[in-house]
């Protein structure tokens, strides 16, 4: 399994419980995965637990002061586009498709409100993709 720490403001996109290896997921999207895990490898070197299944993160850096709702579709654009994500997603079938907004804003000037538009919510759909925050 191979890692990338989160510290800075991220959006990503995970998948979830697919037969594919990563590297045949990393192919059929055409982008590097920032994480990676194979089912029954275990969850951290050194820790006896397994993952029960195989995953890939695929991670965007977001500079200060991008707001909420350019999150996602920063995302989108690094991975090509949602059509291009979509195919994809078809090729690979997760058993969960994510995309999670990291906002570190504890003790920080950035502490934001915003919000989401109904064309993201609609995409998000049309990819059965959960949406997650961290706050940190």
């Amino acid at each position: 399994m191979s890692t990338t720490p989160n510290k800075v403001k991220t959006v990503a996109l995970c998948l979830r419980g697919f037969e594919l290896t990563p590297e045949q997921v990393e192919s059929a999207t055409g982008r590097k995965a920032s994480e990676t895990g194979t089912r029954g490898e275990p969850v951290k070197p050194g820790v006896k637990s397994l993952l029960k299944r195989s995953f890939v993160r695929f991670s965007v850096q977001i500079p200060n002061g991008c707001r909420i709702d350019e999150l996602i579709p920063a995302l989108w654009t690094h991975l090509g586009g949602i059509e291009r994500i979509r195919e994809a997603r078809d090729i690979i079938k997760p058993e969960y498709l994510e995309v999670d907004l990291v906002l570190p804003v504890k003790n920080s000037d950035e502490q934001e409100g915003g919000f989401i538009p109904p064309s993201t919510i609609t995409e998000l759909s049309l990819l059965g993709a959960s949406l997650s925050f961290q706050f940190l």
